[in-house]
């Protein structure tokens, strides 16, 4: 039901994020992804070998951000068979259990939500003045509930690659951008194409952070 797909470049730090994951993430997860940008052929065959139960596939060479995105889900078009992917950088450690099945029911029931992230801990120096990412502008992030006691924030401010699932269709429809700034320019373009879509965070105003980012800087480079 649920691919994790793994990102990384080449740092150490995927050496606890995913134990962390396996340690906290509960739900339907039937297959597992590694993909490496780090351009060597020996950091993936130590990957295969650490972590024997992940599919290890590469880019050739090192593609950047955007790159290492784009090879991942021509890969996952290709040969997976789940209709949800949770993504993770390889520097983020987890806090406490995240229900994967509850997130992938809402993301089911909710076509116009695009993704169902994961808070992290202030950053940059304005998450940090106002307390999170959250907090920095409250009145853009609207608390909903249903019926079964799912609770998350829906938002059009972006779209994230930090933890977090997506339905496959995401990447059926559109692929990620090349160049600097792609990150940006997918959520503008996302959010351009249809006035209703929406992304969200699991979890309620006052829920706090799921999980800790632990590394200096993001997966890749060419944001």
């Amino acid at each position: 039901m649920i691919a994790l797909l793994v990102m990384t470049d080449g740092r150490d730090t995927i050496y606890e994020t995913i134990p962390s994951f396996l340690g906290f993430g509960l739900g339907s997860v039937s297959e597992l992804w590694i993909h490496d940008d780090s351009g060597d052929p020996a950091n993936a065959a130590k990957l295969g070998r650490v972590f024997p139960d992940f599919r290890v596939v590469r880019s050739d060479g090192r593609s950047g951000f955007g790159g290492a995105i784009r090879s991942a889900w021509r890969a996952l078009r290709a040969e997976s068979a789940c209709p949800f992917v949770f993504h993770l950088e390889d520097d983020f450690t987890f806090r406490r259990i995240v229900e994967l099945d509850r997130c992938a029911q809402v993301l089911d029931s909710h076509p116009d939500l695009v993704q169902m992230a994961l808070r992290r801990q202030p950053w940059n120096a304005a998450e940090l003045a106002a307390g999170g990412i959250v907090e920095q502008n409250p009145a853009d992030f609207v608390e909903v509930a249903d019926d079964v006691g799912n609770v998350w924030l829906e938002h059009r401010r972006f779209f994230t690659t930090n933890p977090g699932m997506y339905r496959r269709d995401l990447f059926e429809e559109r692929d990620w951008p090349t160049g600097p700034q792609s990150e940006g320019r997918f959520s503008i373009d996302l959010f351009a194409e249809d006035p209703a879509r929406r992304s969200a965070y699991w979890g309620a105003r006052d829920s706090g952070e799921w999980v800790t980012h632990i590394g200096h800087h993001r997966a890749g480079t060419g944001y």
